[in-house]
């Protein structure tokens, strides 16, 4: 009869310790999110793609940086190791999920810059223009967000 009475103590004390030993061996601290876009180029425009993005997505990306909407972007190029790798990825460092959520505030920034770097190109059209000529000399293989682990 004693061991019918035991045995749910034992199974609850064993529930809280084994809580207790997997909160030891967390050994990272979750980050930052990164967003990642992989690109492919067409043969030999890898040049012409980068030099479309550093006229729209490069100075969105530093303002939205300078005004805090993101902590960081980064271009990578490589070479594709085959026919379905990417041999561009575009990274933006975000502080934390939050960053992601809708939100006016953050929304209507990024709007003015939208709206600040289409006059500069001559209009929203002239910019649409130029996006979908993309589609001419890159294939999108993914996006990915992933989050920074940080050792303790």
């Amino acid at each position: 009869m004693k061991t019918k009475q035991i045995f749910p103590l034992v199974l609850v004390a064993c529930l809280f310790a084994s809580t207790a030993f997997a909160q030891d061996d967390d050994k990272f601290t979750p980050g930052n999110v990164v967003l990642m876009s992989m690109i492919r180029t067409d043969a030999n425009m890898q040049d012409d793609y980068l030099k479309q993005l550093s006229t729209y997505y490069v100075p969105m990306m530093t303002k939205a940086k300078e005004q805090g909407l993101i902590l960081d972007f980064k271009l990578l190029t490589g070479a594709s190791a085959n026919e379905d790798d990417f041999d561009v990825m575009l990274m933006v460092e975000y502080k934390n999920l939050g960053s992601l959520d809708p939100d006016p505030a953050r929304k209507a920034k990024w709007e003015a810059i939208r709206k600040e770097l289409d006059t500069a190109m001559g209009g929203e059209e002239k910019s649409k223009e130029m996006v979908k000529n993309y589609e001419n000399i890159r294939d999108m293989k993914g996006n990915k967000m992933m989050r920074v682990q940080i050792p303790k």
